[in-house]
């Protein structure tokens, strides 16, 4: 167990990609990321916010890792059960906004991460960048989502642990409506 001090802790969304790739036996760089950022929500004392969607992805794709993980912050009340109803104005803006089928039907299959994170802190940990970049392209048309704190844990540029070491602040850099400005 880490012994740090204490942090101001937040309710992170945490996508069940990550709860698949925290293989307990793995070394893969990607299983072993994903273990430490959950034992470091578990060990900081960050919290979980599960919707019952949440709850069938991660039934269904949690390691052993994950599951026991996921026992240790229920029994530390650190798993926060959060009924979010599903947001149809959200749902009929991407269809509007977003041109092509497919990237629809991408972003539809996380929307609701989307709109957990919209309902607690605003923070999102997942593995999926690529649905995370089209968000970012739509960003000025979803000025909601844009606030939303996205990081995965396996982009070693991120420093996802020190980010929850840090109290997981909403750094504006990693929102969805970042705007990253050209260099001079």
């Amino acid at each position: 167990m880490i012994f740090v001090a204490k942090v101001h802790s937040h309710s992170l969304v945490i996508d069940a990609s990550i709860a698949r790739a925290a293989g307990e036996f793995s070394e893969h760089p990607t299983s072993r990321n994903c273990r430490e950022f959950l034992q470091a929500v578990l060990d900081l004392g960050h919290r979980m916010a599960m919707t019952a969607p949440i709850q069938l992805e991660w039934n269904k794709h949690q390691s052993r890792f994950a599951r026991r993980w996921r026992t240790s912050m229920m029994a530390r009340k650190k798993l926060e059960i959060v009924k979010v109803p599903s947001d149809r104005s959200l749902e009929k803006r991407i269809e509007l906004i977003v041109a092509a089928k497919r990237v629809v039907a991408l972003i539809e299959k996380d929307r609701h991460l989307l709109e957990a994170a919209l309902a607690t802190d605003q923070r999102i940990a997942s593995l999926d960048d690529e649905v995370r970049m089209h968000l970012q392209v739509h960003r000025s048309r979803l000025p909601e989502v844009a606030r939303i704190c996205w990081v995965n844990p396996d982009a070693r540029a991120e420093r996802a642990v020190a980010w929850l070491e840090s109290g997981a602040p909403a750094d504006q850099f990693r929102t969805l409506g970042f705007i990253p400005t050209a260099p001079k």
